[in-house]
C-alpha cells in the first residue's frame, strides 16, 4: 500500500482514517439526483346529467322533460311524478341516493303504489328503475316494509 503524505499534515492515525473515510464517502457515494416533479394536470370531469337538471331550466324545458319521462316509463313515472307534487317532494330527492327517513319511506310508499295498485305486473328491477336504479331487493324491502306499515296502522 502506497499512502502519500501532502502538504496536510496529520497529527494522529485517527486523523488519517477519517480524512479517508471523508475521500471515500465524497467517490463512492455521489449525491443522489433530486426526484422531477411532473407538473399537475389539469382532468376535466364530464357531469353527467341528472333528474335534478329539471331545476336548473325555464318552466317549458321542464315540462318538455317531464313529458319525455312520462312518454318513456309510462303510467309509473307519471305516478311518481303526481305523488310528488301532491306530497310537495322533490322528485329529485325521491328517486336520487337520499336516504333520510321521511323521503325514504316516502319512496317505499310510492313502490308499494306503483307495485299493488297502478303496474302489479311490473317487476322489481322495473321499479327500481324508475327509482334512480335501485336493486330489486331494495324494491321488495320497500314494499314489504310499507306493507308492514299499514297492516299495523290502527283501522278508523
Amino acid at each position: 500500500m502506497n499512502i502519500q503524505f501532502t502538504a496536510k499534515t496529520f497529527t494522529s492515525a485517527a486523523a488519517l482514517i477519517a480524512d479517508h473515510a471523508a475521500v471515500r464517502r465524497r467517490l463512492f457515494n455521489p449525491p443522489k439526483p433530486k426526484p422531477v416533479i411532473a407538473p399537475p394536470v389539469s382532468v376535466v370531469v364530464k357531469r353527467q346529467t341528472s333528474r335534478d337538471d329539471l331545476q336548473q331550466h325555464d318552466a317549458h324545458v321542464m315540462a318538455y322533460r317531464r313529458w319525455q319521462m312520462v312518454s318513456a316509463n309510462g303510467p309509473c313515472s307519471a305516478h311518481i311524478l303526481e305523488r310528488c307534487e301532491q306530497e310537495g317532494m322533490p322528485y329529485g330527492l325521491v328517486t336520487g341516493p337520499c336516504r333520510q327517513k321521511h323521503i325514504a319511506r316516502f319512496r317505499q310508499k310510492l313502490m308499494w303504489e306503483i307495485k299493488t295498485m297502478i303496474k302489479p305486473s311490473a317487476s322489481l328491477p322495473e321499479i327500481g328503475r324508475l327509482f334512480g336504479g335501485r336493486d330489486h331487493t331494495t324494491v321488495l324491502h320497500g314494499v314489504r316494509q310499507h306493507a308492514k306499515r299499514i297492516s299495523h296502522e290502527p283501522q278508523a
